[in-house]
C-alpha cells in the first residue's frame, strides 16, 4: 500500500497523531505507517505535548477536540517551546475551518479527505516549516 513517499526520493517522516477517538488515532497511524511514515498515536494533549517533546518527530496531526486542552493550546505549546517549535502542525476535524479564523498550525485538514492529501499535506507542511525555520535560525 505504499504510495511511493519513500521510493520517491522522501526520508521515512516521523508522525505522531493526537485524537482523543482512539479509533481513528489508530487508524490513522497504521495507515501512515503503511505509507511509509513512521507513525505513533496518543488520546490526550497533554500527552501529545510531551510525547512530541521526547520523540523528535517532524510532524504533528491533531485534532481540534480533545478531552483535556483543545487543539489550539496543544499548537501554542508546542510553538512555544524550543525543542518542538520546528514541529509542523496539521490540524484535522469533522468540524470545518472557520473562514478568517487564524490558528498557529501549518495546515488545516476538514474531514473527510482523501489519504492521498493527508500524505501530501504532511509533506509540504514539513518542508514549508523546515524552511521557514531555516530563515529563523542559522
Amino acid at each position: 500500500m505504499d504510495d511511493g513517499t519513500q521510493s520517491a526520493g522522501h526520508e521515512r517522516l516521523k508522525v505522531l497523531v493526537i485524537d482523543d477517538n482512539k479509533a481513528h488515532a489508530e487508524g490513522l497511524a497504521e495507515l501512515l505507517s503503511l505509507s511509509g511514515f513512521e507513525a505513533s498515536c496518543v488520546l490526550t494533549g497533554e500527552e501529545g505535548v510531551e510525547v512530541a517533546r521526547n520523540l523528535g518527530v517532524d510532524a504533528v496531526l491533531l485534532d481540534m477536540n480533545l478531552p483535556d486542552i483543545n487543539g489550539f493550546e496543544v499548537c501554542r505549546r508546542l510553538r512555544r517551546d524550543p525543542r518542538t517549535s520546528s514541529i509542523a502542525v496539521v490540524f484535522h476535524t469533522a468540524q470545518g475551518s472557520v473562514p478568517g479564523a487564524r490558528h498557529p498550525g501549518d495546515a488545516f485538514l476538514s474531514y473527510p479527505v482523501a489519504m492521498k492529501e493527508v500524505y501530501a499535506t504532511i509533506r509540504k507542511a514539513v518542508k514549508r516549516r523546515r524552511e521557514t525555520m531555516g530563515r529563523i535560525i542559522p
